[in-house]
């Protein structure tokens, strides 16, 4: 029963605990939006202190007036420039805002003990709805607006305009409450589809650019990269082709399950190579490429790593990878294709002495 009614107040079928990242969204937009709503609430606190000087209602409620503008002149203070250093406050200080609008209403009635105020519409009505909240504090908020004038209410005012104004509470308490729910709800909810749009465009995008195999980038990724090279060269660009030795070898006498592990293990042996750097490529089958345009980087040092990195590497069904490469620069071509024609030119340089010096044919690779 306590989690049915936990799950009420707390939107907690709608939205998972987990989902911190939500949560902080909502609370950055409740910030701003409360940024807005105590400049307003200022504005208006400040004209009903001018209208005090030559109205006798407004003239009651002046000390009423003025413990608001002070209270939402802090809120505002609070919501522009602490709260985005320190996120823990917003909460409690839409809480003040709140309950202080409804804590005007009650003050108004309690200095104008005759006359039937509607204030308690606006305190309750609106308050629920200003922000992206629980229904908890709305309940907490109506709770203590009841309690507020059940308590102070009788020894103010005639027993008339006592039992209007706990009606008039008890009503717009339920009907805020009951429109807070399913406008905070529903905003909950596009929160929620929101992060799932995002999260879809996001898998979209992997999908597209990435091998689901190694996680490194595709072939579509690598032309498009080469394209926009082609149309601007960089300052420095340098691009490493590389291909995996004995593939087909390890397909036909261990299984394509060994030469899938062949593929991933040479990726992971280039992630550790070239640690940090975002753009490895696998163009397909067993190759792959890598470019740098940071001239800092050294290529040859990262390719020595990756090399020892991959003799001693051991998986379920091969023990060590042969990677051969080639690679080549801007400062020795002076367009994209032609570094790129030439790295790859070198890479099959390299296979080719490599199988030579092993002795072993170049198609049962």
């Amino acid at each position: 029963m306590f989690s049915r009614i936990r799950k009420i107040l707390l939107y907690t079928s709608v939205i998972k605990d987990e989902n911190g990242r939500i949560r902080k969204q909502i609370m950055e937009d409740n910030r701003k939006s409360a940024v807005i709503w105590s400049a307003i609430l200022i504005i208006y606190w400040i004209i009903c202190l001018m209208l005090s000087a030559g109205n006798t209602l407004y003239a009651n409620c002046r000390g009423v007036y003025i413990a608001a503008l002070c209270i939402h002149t802090v809120t505002l203070f609070t919501a522009a420039f602490i709260a985005p250093k320190a996120p823990r406050v917003i909460r409690p200080m839409l809480f003040i805002i709140e309950i202080t609008l409804a804590g005007v209403g009650i003050g108004t009635a309690l200095c104008n003990p005759g006359e039937k105020t509607v204030t308690f519409v606006a305190a309750l009505l609106i308050a629920p709805i200003m922000f992206v909240e629980d229904t908890l504090p709305s309940v907490l908020i109506a709770f203590a607006s009841i309690l507020a004038c059940v308590i102070a209410g009788p020894q103010r005012m005639g027993s008339e305009i006592y039992h209007w104004m706990l009606t008039d509470v008890l009503l717009y308490s339920f009907a805020g409450i009951l429109f807070g729910y399913f406008i905070n709800k529903a905003r909950f909810e596009r929160y929620i589809y929101a992060e799932s749009a995002v999260k879809l465009a996001e898998l979209q995008t992997r999908y597209a650019y990435y091998d689901q195999m190694t996680g490194l980038q595709n072939r579509r990724a690598y032309s498009e990269q080469i394209e926009v090279f082609a149309k601007k060269m960089p300052p420095y660009c340098c691009i490493i082709m590389a291909d995996v030795n004995g593939l087909k070898q390890i397909n036909d006498t261990l299984g394509h399950e060994a030469g899938d592990e062949l593929i991933t293990g040479s990726a992971e042996c280039l992630r550790q190579g070239f640690q940090g750097i975002e753009t490895i490529y696998r163009l397909g089958g067993d190759e792959f490429s890598v470019i740098l345009t940071d001239r800092t980087i050294d290529a040859e040092k990262c390719l020595d790593r990756m090399e020892k990195i991959s003799s001693g590497w051991k998986g379920r069904h091969i023990n060590s990878i042969s990677i051969s490469y080639g690679f080549a620069n801007s400062e020795e071509f002076s367009d994209i294709v032609s570094v790129a024609k030439n790295a790859d030119r070198r890479m099959y340089e390299y296979k080719r002495n490599y199988y030579q010096s092993a002795g072993i044919e170049r198609r049962k690779r």
